[in-house]
């Protein structure tokens, strides 16, 4: 998955952003398994920064369509960064074991809901969306500007 130099840019985007989102779904698929520790969530949200900012990089290449697909990564961040924060302000109050109890209930809760936003993101079809859309892109047309001259009436 290196960029070539050899290659325009659009034949290395259609070659590499493809793979880079199979890799992606394979992590994602790994970090919503209940077995997780907030850790690897951590990890998994860092992931997913990396990936929506990778994809970022292209939005002048893709244009507002990739709106959409980078929305859907954003949720996908937020949720973990719930999880993430709520590890944060366990591990600083330990030793205050009521609170503790509160946090892992919120933190269980937080697990959850990144849980059933994962499997929203990746419900049947949508890896393969995923790599039909960044596996084109989309060309480029010359929008003609529209003549204000109008045709004379024939007298």
């Amino acid at each position: 998955m290196k960029w070539r130099g050899s290659h325009t840019a659009s034949a290395n985007v259609r070659a590499v952003l493809p793979a880079l989102a199979e890799k992606y779904f394979q992590a994602g698929r790994k970090a919503a398994d209940r077995k997780r520790s907030p850790r690897s969530l951590h990890r998994f949200r860092m992931e997913t920064k990396r990936f929506r900012y990778s994809l970022e990089l292209f939005g002048p290449v893709y244009g507002p369509t990739l709106d959409r697909y980078l929305k859907a990564l954003h949720r996908l961040q937020d949720a973990l960064g719930k999880v993430s924060d709520c590890q944060t302000v366990l591990e600083m109050l330990k030793g205050d074991a009521t609170r503790e109890r509160e946090l892992e209930r919120s933190l269980k809760k937080h697990a959850k809901a990144f849980r059933r936003e994962w499997r929203h993101f990746d419900s049947k079809g949508r890896l393969k969306q995923w790599k039909n859309y960044l596996g084109r892109v989309p060309s480029r047309r010359v929008a003609r500007p529209k003549s204000r001259l109008r045709a004379v009436p024939a007298t």
